[in-house]
């Protein structure tokens, strides 16, 4: 019984994946959404950058949480904002049930947010 819910959760945590971010961001280059995928650029220089001075967050959440503040903000859906707020918050729960550190949460949602907050910022001005 227990082996689904372990499965489930590291699919959950695939999410935050390198691959399914790159393949998000290849998908908003097919409509011309540049400014969203500049996010998304902007994003992973940053999550570089900041990978090389911190090693305890949770990468997979912080990308998640990128994920989920600029596909909110590109379909502007509610239906689609709590379906993607739920995606997140059944990520946590996963991380809390592949026992992940709570330091290595936290600073995973805090960078997530970081990141989320400057890349939004910066990518209209590129």
């Amino acid at each position: 019984m227990l082996i689904w819910k372990k499965e489930v959760s590291s699919d959950l945590l695939a999410l935050g994946g390198i691959p399914f971010f790159i393949l998000v961001m290849a998908r908003s280059l097919i409509g011309d959404y540049f400014l969203f995928t500049y996010q998304l650029l902007i994003s992973i220089l940053l999550f570089f950058l900041i990978g090389r001075l911190f090693k305890e967050f949770n990468r997979h959440l912080s990308r998640v949480i990128v994920l989920i503040v600029f596909t909110i903000i590109f379909y502007n859906q509610l239906i689609y904002s709590v379906f993607a707020i739920l995606i997140g918050i059944f990520v946590l729960i996963s991380l809390f049930y592949l026992k992940k550190t709570k330091k290595e949460i936290i600073f995973g949602l805090l960078i997530g947010g970081l990141v989320s907050f400057i890349s939004y910022f910066l990518a209209p001005l590129i």
